[in-house]
């Protein structure tokens, strides 16, 4: 194994939940006051972003930008339960995870390992073998790099969709109960599994709509075949003429 994929970094959807899913699972769960209780739970949780940053930082020379991305997250949410904010501040926590990670989907580009890649572009899906040696053609890796900034750029406007939704969706159940209560703590609980159906079912079609669009224009870039394109094999049916 060479140095360089020694050094690759890890799948961004595990970089998501080391940084920002598993610290948010653990505050809400340590925040009760059978557990450590607000402010501890806000320093634990603080401890997955502040240390998968570091060790980021000592193995590959920069900054994690989802540990960056974490800590702002933790540290809003962990602030809002500390001052036990109203329903409009529980809001806005709920609707800033999904505005953070919009940002961070066209972002990612920029530090070379594009999220979209860990959601649309595995073996599972794409003859990633016939398409590399498409795009090994001419200007083709250029004008494939542009696609996928620009299928980023569409998973971050459902991202932000998604946050509005996530907003008003708060209000709505949160709204006119006092933070702390036993109803609206009950209130966070069904905000948390209606929030899947109301707003995780439209970011998945928003998903797919941004592969198939991905995918044709990769069509048009490399000139294979959809059914060549999403053939997990070893064969293309069509041979690829060689543009300039």
């Amino acid at each position: 194994m060479s140095e360089t994929a020694t050094k690759s970094p890890p799948n961004p959807l595990l970089e998501i939940l080391l940084t920002i899913a598993l610290p948010s699972v653990a505050l809400d769960q340590l925040s009760k006051p059978s557990s450590v209780g607000p402010f501890w739970a806000l320093v634990i949780s603080l401890l997955f972003p502040i240390g998968f940053g570091l060790w980021c930082f000592y193995k590959k020379m920069g900054w994690n930008l989802f540990s960056i991305l974490g800590f702002l997250t933790i540290l809003l949410s962990g602030g809002l339960g500390l001052f036990k904010l109203d329903a409009f501040w529980f809001a806005i926590k709920e609707s800033a995870i999904p505005i953070m990670i919009a940002i961070a989907f066209p972002l990612s580009h920029r530090w070379k390992k594009p999220m979209i890649n860990a959601l649309l572009m595995q073996p599972q899906l794409i003859n990633l073998r016939a398409l590399n040696e498409s795009l090994a053609i001419g200007t083709r890796k250029a004008q494939f790099d542009h696609a996928l900034f620009r299928a980023s750029c569409g998973m971050g406007l459902g991202l932000i969709g998604s946050s509005v939704a996530n907003f008003f969706l708060a209000m709505h159940l949160l709204g006119g109960k006092e933070p702390g209560s036993e109803a609206f703590v009950r209130s966070i609980g069904t905000l948390t599994w209606m929030g899947f159906i109301v707003i995780g079912v439209p970011l998945l079609a928003v998903m797919m709509i941004v592969f198939f669009i991905l995918l044709r224009s990769v069509e048009k870039i490399t000139g294979l075949e959809r059914n060549d394109l999403l053939n997990p094999g070893q064969t293309v049916r069509r041979q690829v003429v060689k543009r300039p």
